[in-house]
């Protein structure tokens, strides 16, 4: 049983690379998005990349104020950009979001994935 895995809602650095066409590469915070459960015993985790570009924010994005998060500059999560990468590519834990924060990732996620809740 892993004692330190990372949690859901925390934001970590992690490594992209190798990638192909338009995804989202090099060492970028993003939030660990998949349930603790899986955290804890899978050799994987399911990641959420955040950028930096805050110029225009989608229903599928979420801002994240760098003074809330721990993260050097206002930033955005990028939930079209969901993926499931081996725990290997965690660099460094950066800090974590808030509930509300975690909340909003998750309906953006929704969005994203075209699932509605009523």
């Amino acid at each position: 049983m892993e004692v330190n895995f990372p949690k859901r809602g925390e934001i970590w650095l992690v490594s992209l690379e190798p990638v192909v066409g338009t995804e989202i590469g090099k060492a970028k915070p993003a939030i660990v998005i998949s349930n603790d459960r899986n955290n804890q015993f899978a050799a994987t985790v399911t990641v959420i990349p955040i950028t930096s570009k805050t110029e225009r924010i989608h229903p599928f994005e979420v801002f994240l104020p760098a003074e809330k998060t721990g993260l050097a500059r206002d930033s955005k999560a990028k939930c079209n950009q969901i993926r499931t990468i081996d725990k290997k590519r965690l660099v460094k834990s950066l800090g974590a979001l808030s509930l509300n924060k975690v909340r909003e990732t998750e309906k953006a996620l929704l969005i994203h994935l075209g699932i509605k809740v009523s």
